[in-house]
């Protein structure tokens, strides 16, 4: 009888997590067409460049949280609240407090900056982001780099300003994070990241906007492009040992 109700369990687990708002899927078989990137920009190794506005690219905003969202700080680490005024429209924080971009190795890295304020290397990561897409979304992933496996919030927002879910990662790596709304539901029009993690996060190649050609309810299977399992366990990889580089140089730059 114990063997038959934890197999019930263990079978009902996976319905169960279908049926959050927003599920985790594999940031690889997402059926989108744009990555947002910032190599054009001029900037160069960390801390990089300081931006006190509201930047935009490729039709997405990104700036700290959004209008009507509390700031508050928990040691060095912006949090934020979960209700904002709508229509959802995102703003910039307090200048050397909103964003810096920096290069760091094949990646263009957007940080958030806590409290302690650009340019210190105590600040970068450890702020708030948000993003703003200028249609809604159905799916969307982006990179972390930096993480030191603490727990990041991310909430995910429709256009009048309702929250949709706010999904807590207990401890966030290095790595490539994707998520799909139930159902392919077309809603998601911003997302706000806030973390407590001790390394302090970044984020690049951030996927968006579904194929058109995409079936609501479907399961994106992947397409051209996807790596193989063996060619993504070695991109995994790489990706964590220059996370963990990242993390001593910040570390050694900010004690020199």
């Amino acid at each position: 009888m114990k063997r038959l109700l934890i197999a019930a369990a263990v079978l009902a687990a996976p319905a169960a997590a279908l049926a959050d708002p927003v599920n985790q899927v594999d940031y690889f078989g997402l059926n989108t067409t744009q990555t947002l990137s910032f190599d054009s920009l001029p900037v160069g190794a960390a801390p990089g460049a300081n931006f006190d506005n509201v930047i935009v690219q490729s039709g997405v905003g990104v700036g700290e949280r959004f209008v009507g969202q509390s700031l508050s700080t928990t040691g060095q680490n912006d949090q934020l609240g979960d209700s904002v005024t709508g229509p959802l429209q995102v703003m910039a924080g307090a200048p050397g407090q909103n964003l810096a971009i920096y290069k760091y190795s094949n990646f263009t890295v957007v940080n958030g900056l806590g409290p302690v304020g650009f340019p210190s290397f105590d600040a970068l990561g450890e702020g708030s982001v948000a993003f703003e897409f200028s249609s809604d979304q159905s799916q969307l992933g982006f990179v972390v780099l930096g993480a030191d496996y603490g727990p990041t919030t991310v909430d995910f927002w429709r256009a009048d300003g309702s929250l949709i879910q706010s999904l807590v990662i207990p401890h966030v790596e290095d790595t490539y994070y994707g998520f799909a709304r139930e159902g392919g539901v077309h809603d998601i029009r911003g997302i706000s990241i806030w973390n407590d993690d001790g390394g302090g996060l970044g984020y690049d190649k951030l996927k968006f906007d579904v194929a058109s050609n995409y079936v609501a309810g479907d399961v994106a299977p992947g397409g051209p492009g996807v790596p193989e399992p063996a060619s993504w366990a070695l991109m995994i990889g790489g990706f964590g040992l220059a996370g963990v580089a990242l993390r001593r140089h910040r570390r050694v730059l900010a004690l020199g």
